[in-house]
């Protein structure tokens, strides 16, 4: 896959919304100027100051694939970042020009609801996508997740994907194995299945996390990924910080023991509690590369 030129200071980033709108109360402005000083220019997409008669759109559809469109086309951007996630960039499938958006490899960053888009986007488009933070985090980011972003943004050759100090990566099976990372969030990808963008896993390195579920919500969610042929078909699974996920009926059963219950003998690596999630600290995985995973180490590296 193309690996996509990292913006440099002073280049252009456009600021969009693929998907909800921005909490009351919450500038777009400041949040621009926050990246602005990070040392680049930027432009706010109409996605950004829309209204929708749901709620939970940021725009009509069309303006939000307009905003993609323009920031895909237009040479003088260098970088597209989404401002938050939430809901509804399903509804942008269908209507994107993915000739158009292949022509023009660049930066485009994200996590949550955008996980739709990076798997349209890897399908189709043939270029790395980031798995990272929205740009509503920059103004109150902490160090380690902006290093993170900018190691994975300038990769040259092997990056270790790494968790902040004190927070191990955990081995729930072991083994070695190497494949494309795809993935993202655990809801977003079940969504797929049984559409015209459903995630391909094959011999891949498959990336889930989630937030705010009830543990036995995981449990279907995965079930459906293992009966659709999904788990079985990937390489390994990685698994990130599951904030939020909590059991009603057990509080000491959480996501952790349900996957060590679930994979208890699977065959393949899977590793867990992978900070590229919900959660900050937040690192960033581009999604396309090379992953290599070591279920005896315990550790996780791509290659550009």
């Amino acid at each position: 896959m193309i690996f996509p030129a990292a913006p440099q200071t002073g280049d252009l980033i456009m600021l969009l919304l693929p998907s909800s709108p921005l909490a009351e109360g919450v500038s777009v402005e400041e949040i621009a100027a926050s990246v602005e000083s990070l040392g680049f220019r930027t432009r706010i997409g109409a996605s950004c100051r829309s209204v929708t008669a749901s709620g939970y759109a940021a725009a009509e559809a069309s303006v939000r694939v307009r905003d993609i469109h323009e920031a895909f086309s237009d040479p003088e951007v260098k970088a597209v970042w989404c401002v938050r996630g939430g809901s509804t960039a399903w509804q942008l499938l269908p209507l994107l020009d993915y000739d158009l958006i292949a022509k023009n490899p660049k930066p485009f960053i994200g996590f949550s609801d955008i996980t739709t888009l990076h798997m349209a986007i890897q399908q189709h488009c043939g270029f790395v996508t980031f798995h990272g933070p929205t740009a509503n985090r920059v103004p109150d980011w902490d160090d380690f997740t902006r290093q993170s972003l900018k190691n994975a943004l300038t990769a040259q050759g092997a990056l270790q994907i790494e968790n902040p100090p004190g927070e191990p990566v955990k081995i729930l099976r072991p083994g070695r194995a190497s494949g494309v990372l795809t993935g993202g969030n655990l809801s977003l990808v079940k969504t797929s299945v049984g559409t015209p963008w459903q995630i391909d896993a094959k011999d891949k390195i498959l990336y889930l996390e989630d937030v705010g579920e009830a543990v036995y919500a995981l449990e279907r969610m995965l079930s459906q990924l293992l009966y659709a042929g999904i788990l079985d078909s990937a390489a390994g699974l990685v698994f990130g910080v599951f904030t939020g996920c909590k059991n009603a009926y057990q509080k000491d059963y959480g996501p952790e023991q349900l996957l060590q219950e679930f994979f208890a003998e699977w065959p393949k690596p899977v590793l867990y509690n992978l900070y590229s999630a919900h959660c900050k600290p937040m690192t960033t995985l581009p999604l396309g590369t090379v992953c290599t995973v070591d279920g005896e180490k315990g550790t996780i590296s791509v290659t550009r």
